[in-house]
């Protein structure tokens, strides 16, 4: 029964050690590449630039500007930019809401707020363009 018992303890460090190998910060290069001129869909949580859990949809435009249709319909602007290892969107209706990075897991990306470590989403997929015709 020991046997067992430490056979899965250790099986269970295996995996969750090969589990944090393999996520990782995106750089600031990687970040660009993943937003630019793309809209992301994303679940957001309360921590979120709109402070609402649901489903948002951004789109990150190659020169700068950003459209955020919040998971209650509104619709936020902003701009955006890659600071070091991370994206700093200054929303119109939000400011100061600050940094975020991004963690990357596979095909799962986690949006985490810089300074205080909440998770504000998940993204789901990015696409090119805005084919959610988002307008300001």
């Amino acid at each position: 029964m020991r046997i067992a018992t430490h056979a899965i303890l250790v099986a269970s460090s295996v995996v969750s050690l090969i589990g944090s190998a393999l996520a990782a910060d995106m750089t600031g290069a990687e970040i660009k590449e993943f937003l630019s001129g793309k809209t992301i869909y994303l679940a957001t949580t309360a921590a979120s630039s709109s402070g609402q859990a649901g489903q948002g949809v951004i789109y990150f435009a190659a020169d700068g500007t950003a459209l955020f249709k919040t998971p209650g319909g509104a619709i936020m602007h902003g701009a955006w930019q890659v600071k070091d290892n991370t994206n700093c969107t200054v929303w119109k209706e939000r400011p100061g809401t600050g940094c975020v990075r991004y963690d990357k897991t596979g095909d799962i990306v986690t949006v985490i707020d810089a300074a205080s470590g909440n998770v504000r989403g998940k993204i789901s997929k990015n696409v090119p363009g805005n084919p959610e015709k988002l307008t300001p």
